[in-house]
């Protein structure tokens, strides 16, 4: 019985937090100087934060994933190597098997990769985006600080692409992305994977902009980052244009067993995170999530300001809160 009332007490304390009327500890930025699409994971080495810079990819160990100050860092990959000539954005770094592989994405030089595919776009169009793509570096060693090799850009039915993310389901890898119907029309795509680096089959469009909040400044669903609950796996990704002042996060729910079935996937049709004005938290996006033994948290960027030009992206986290099996982020 004291377990029941515990359980109804954290419920409680739960949703008055969501609601604002309790402060939280991380309602205050992580990063207070920067962070643009952040990424924090750990291991039995320590924690290890990363974000967009646009000229490379630097790896960041920090004293705890709560604390971003910085005891060693190292530069892993710049823009110049590969064909890459600009743009470098949400570098990711995941721990498969005994390697470490980094999931970023760029705009490549047009003689090294072939023009992408916008289905809805005009023939004619000339844009950097069509030479933007995901890409993947695989570690040479177990050491996250070691050099890494170039596996190739990643290209779901030939189209352009950015954010992309890994999922998991079953033993089978996916890779999860925000693929370019057009300039700025951008979509939720998933396509299963031979191996880190490598598609195997046809990708699948499993969310498109929609709802008025997807589609402010420009069609936008991006950023997409994989969240798992037990058995239930859910994609949480930002929607609408980033310096629109309505960015905002929105969410897809597996309801069936086929990850590769856009009829499988239950989309929320009202946002999940956005704006906390009462914390000045605006423009809330581009997440992803840390598994600890205490919870799980969102790791995500937001402004101090609905004014997107006033202010530096930075980093936030956030624990994630569990109602009824419900996933919510405050």
């Amino acid at each position: 019985m004291n377990e029941f009332f515990r359980s109804i007490a954290s419920l409680f304390v739960a949703f008055f937090t969501l609601c604002g009327f309790i402060s939280s500890p991380y309602d205050k930025p992580a990063d207070n100087t920067g962070g643009g699409d952040p990424f924090i994971t750990e291991d039995k080495n320590g924690c290890y934060y990363t974000y967009t810079t646009g000229s490379g990819i630097t790896i960041k160990k920090i004293k705890a994933f709560d604390d971003t100050t910085v005891t060693d860092e190292k530069t892993v990959y710049s823009v110049g190597n590969d064909g890459i000539v600009s743009s470098i954005w949400a570098p990711e770094i995941h721990k498969i098997d005994d390697r470490w592989y980094i999931v970023a994405c760029a705009v490549f030089d047009k003689n090294t990769v072939p023009k992408g595919t916008m289905p809805l776009a005009k023939e004619y169009t000339e844009h950097s985006d069509y030479y933007r793509y995901g890409f993947v570096l695989e570690s040479d060693t177990d050491d996250i600080f070691g050099s890494y090799s170039f596996k190739g850009f990643l290209s779901p039915d030939g189209m352009n692409n950015i954010d992309g993310t890994y999922l998991k389901k079953d033993g089978k890898l996916y890779y999860v992305c925000s693929a370019y119907l057009d300039i700025a029309h951008q979509c939720i795509s998933i396509t299963e994977m031979e191996n880190p680096y490598t598609l195997k089959g046809e990708s699948v469009i499993l969310s498109k902009p929609e709802y008025y909040w997807e589609t402010k400044g420009w069609k936008v669903n991006e950023g997409p980052a994989v969240l798992y609950n037990n058995d239930d796996i859910y994609i949480v990704y930002s929607a609408s244009g980033y310096s629109s002042g309505y960015y905002s996060l929105g969410m897809l729910t597996l309801k069936g067993d086929n990850v590769l079935s856009s009829k499988d996937w239950h989309k929320s049709p009202v946002r999940v995170h956005y704006h906390r004005p009462s914390k000045d938290i605006y423009n809330a996006g581009h997440c992803s999530f840390l598994y600890r033994d205490d919870g799980t948290y969102m790791v995500y960027h937001a402004t101090a300001d609905k004014d997107y030009s006033k202010t530096p992206r930075l980093t936030y986290i956030r624990k994630v809160e569990f109602i009824f099996n419900h996933p919510f982020f405050g």
